[in-house]
């Protein structure tokens, strides 16, 4: 068995794409799953796995989400070593004192370095962003919510998912809790 975390693109916002977390631990565990628990109702769970591909996991879930709900959602799998990787590579690790200012938008290869470039120029507040291989963390000390360079993050990266740093660490935690367990 191996841990995995899926994050659901676009689940439960602004009144769109409505799905309850308990008939997503139900899907999940439909698809062989076990262990498995969600956090917050943005569509994050983490669960154990038998040895299958998580590319395979996704479609399976992707497939019994719109049988149930009718659509569709983006789904991005990691296992426990690639969240680890996330959490470690933070730059901002050492100026985050706020993990509600913090963002990673989790790509599915690697960040386009010049399209990032095109994000720079709107920076301001004391902004910041970085790419890490295939994760992009934006520090954003005065929030997100008027921010120009998080509107363009979203809009050029539109195929990833953004999950705040609270976020990140909690799945960690709960990553770690069914590992030693």
């Amino acid at each position: 068995m191996t841990i995995l975390i899926a994050l659901l693109r676009g689940v439960n916002v602004g009144g769109h794409n409505k799905l309850p977390m308990q008939a997503l631990r139900s899907i999940t565990e439909a698809q062989g799953a076990s262990d498995v628990s969600t956090y917050i109702q943005s569509g994050n769970i983490v669960f154990r796995s038998p040895k299958v591909s998580a590319t395979s996991i996704a479609k399976k879930l992707r497939a019994a989400i719109h049988k149930d709900f009718g659509f569709m959602p983006d789904i991005f799998m990691l296992d426990h070593d690639m969240l680890g990787a996330v959490i470690k590579g933070n730059p901002f690790a050492a100026i985050t004192d706020d993990p509600s200012k913090l963002h990673v938008i989790f790509l599915t290869q690697p960040a386009d370095k010049k399209r990032l470039k095109d994000v720079e120029t709107l920076l301001s507040n004391g902004e910041q962003v970085k790419a890490v291989r295939s994760a992009i963390y934006f520090h954003a000390p005065a929030g997100i919510g008027r921010s120009k360079a998080a509107e363009k993050l979203g809009r050029v990266f539109s195929v990833g998912t953004m999950r705040n740093w609270r976020t990140c660490l909690k799945l960690e935690e709960l990553a770690d809790a069914l590992a030693r367990g």
